[in-house]
């Protein structure tokens, strides 16, 4: 549960990319696209993240695909698309989404 609200979480590797599911409603509300580039000596690493469908203007989502690869980057070179459906959004549940899925990947 997040922000009392029943949250499904599904994560699937495909090797060279993770496909996370996080939803609030049962459905994929917008898919994102999220990579980072390879991290050279003294130069820091630079993050995309690109919503192939769904709401554009949902900023919030755009920022839980860039935390997301950043916590991926750390550990490994894949890139991830996520899904996301969320009925509220909070800070809160924003760093709960993010440790949630930490835990499990």
């Amino acid at each position: 549960r997040i922000d009392d609200v029943p949250t499904d979480f599904v994560i699937t590797d495909f090797g060279s990319q993770l496909f996370i599911i996080v939803t609030q409603s049962a459905k994929i509300g917008s898919l994102i696209e999220a990579s980072a580039s390879d991290k050279e000596s003294g130069i820091e690493r630079t993050y995309e993240v690109r919503v192939l469908f769904g709401d554009r203007r949902a900023e919030h989502y755009r920022a839980y695909a860039r935390a997301l690869i950043e916590l991926i980057t750390a550990r490994s070179s894949r890139s991830i698309l996520l899904g996301i459906a969320l009925n509220q959004h909070s800070k809160a549940g924003f760093r709960q989404i993010i440790r949630e899925i930490e835990d499990r990947v």
